[in-house]
């Protein structure tokens, strides 16, 4: 293959990410119509596009996501939610950020990843935040990062892809250190938030109990159920070591059984526009890796690092990639390849694995930011309480989102910069 093709399709990349951006339209399918074009014009076999597509990481991130949209669907998800926060509640009202935080963190981890658990976390904090007397700012934000430090575990949808990435680059696929890495810039974030709003400080309200105080908890048959599937999951990807994806769908089917869920509306649940971004970008990126565009990119990024500023500038481009793209569908499918390469370039005086840590910790924190799922639904649920227009102006609570976004971007550069990466990784 032609030098050019290299930077040709590193080009047809930033281009999709920019259409997907511009016109809201899917960047995977964006990415293929321009690798279909590139092969017409350079004359690439389209076999090479086709062996982009990852099977097994379609099944993978399909399977357990397609499990959890019946946990998701029967409502085992936001019970667990109201159950954890219940508890919080009758036993102090001071412990609410912890659990809220906790429980973001155990619902991503267990298997579903940050992505709809950011969509339900925001819009549960922000009523619990009323009726509380805590700014519900601040409770969605330390809800989001729970969510952030759960979502990079082995058996979730982040996870699973990291572990991909890195494998084929023949580099370690142990998330541990990554996971860490992720979990202490999402304690930051969430401290940082909570000092900054004053979190000790509770307003009085005038009605102290809430809904969930009078409410008794109670798991039905098709949750019941549903958690035993989740757990059969678990020690079968974990213990056992069967495929997850696999496990999830037999899973599935099994449960369906008993009739926990509608199986249309599960399948509705997938997040298939996420898994076109990440499969769709990955048949470009097969035609960027053959040309030798990675090692374009990898230079491109080594030239402006060194030992010190390498894994801060690679999460800040991270962060600033997420901006306008999907995390995982975009910012972790053309990071996380180019590690191996940057580490070489400096000598081996960054690891990888602290690289590839930076890259997917700046494409999730600024997840906060007001046009991104969790940022959106927050200021909704805000919008929704009674009384809240006297309190909150929402263009100032737009504003707000995108200042904490930024001081995500500030957090992954010092806590890169400083080194607490790279002694986490070592």
């Amino acid at each position: 293959m032609s030098a050019s093709l290299g930077i040709v399709s590193l080009i047809a990349l930033i281009v999709a990410i920019a259409v997907g951006c511009i016109w809201k339209s899917n960047v995977g399918i964006a990415s293929i119509g321009l690798a279909v074009i590139i092969s017409l014009i350079y004359g690439v076999k389209e076999k090479v596009i086709i062996d982009g597509f990852s099977g097994s990481l379609f099944v993978t991130m399909a399977g357990v996501t397609y499990l959890f949209g019946m946990l998701i669907q029967n409502g085992t998800l936001d019970k667990i939610a109201k159950m954890f926060v219940s508890v919080s509640v009758n036993r102090s009202v001071w412990f609410i950020p912890v659990v809220i935080y906790c429980l973001g963190f155990i619902l991503s981890a267990i298997g579903p990843g940050s992505i709809p658990n950011l969509a339900i976390i925001p819009v549960l904090a922000v009523p619990i935040a009323f009726s509380a007397g805590y700014n519900p700012l601040m409770l969605a934000l330390i809800g989001e990062a729970g969510c952030f430090g759960g979502r990079l575990t082995p058996i979730t949808p982040e996870g699973l892809l990291v572990m991909n990435l890195l494998a084929k680059q023949k580099v370690s696929d142990n998330l541990f250190p990554i996971w860490l890495c992720m979990f202490v810039s999402s304690l930051v974030l969430a401290a940082l938030a909570y000092v900054y709003y004053k979190g000790w400080k509770i307003e009085k309200v005038e009605k102290q109990e809430t809904n969930l105080q009078q409410e008794k908890i109670r798991f039905n048959r098709s949750q019941v159920i549903s958690l035993i599937g989740v757990v059969i999951m678990i020690v079968c990807s974990l213990v056992l070591k069967r495929n997850v994806g696999l496990v999830s769908f037999l899973v599935g089917t099994v449960i369906l059984l008993f009739g926990v869920a509608d199986e249309n509306v599960s399948i509705k649940k997938v997040p298939w526009g996420v898994l076109l971004d990440v499969l769709g970008v990955g048949m470009l990126m097969n035609i960027i890796v053959e040309s030798g565009g990675i090692d374009t990119l990898t230079t491109a990024l080594s030239s402006v690092m060194n030992s010190a500023t390498a894994s801060a500038i690679m999460g800040l481009t991270g962060g600033i990639m997420s901006f306008f793209s999907s995390g995982l569908g975009v910012v972790f499918p053309t990071l996380v390849p180019t590690v191996s390469g940057i580490a070489a370039h400096l000598n081996g005086a960054v690891s990888p694995i602290e690289l590839a840590a930076a890259a997917v910790i700046g494409g999730t924190m600024t997840g906060v930011c007001p046009i991104s799922t969790a940022g959106a639904l927050a200021m909704g649920a805000l919008s929704t309480q009674p009384g809240s227009e006297k309190k909150y102006d929402i263009n100032k609570v737009f504003v707000e989102y995108w200042v904490w976004a930024f001081v995500a971007l500030v957090i992954v550069f010092v806590l890169g910069v400083t080194g607490v990466y790279r002694l986490i990784c070592a």
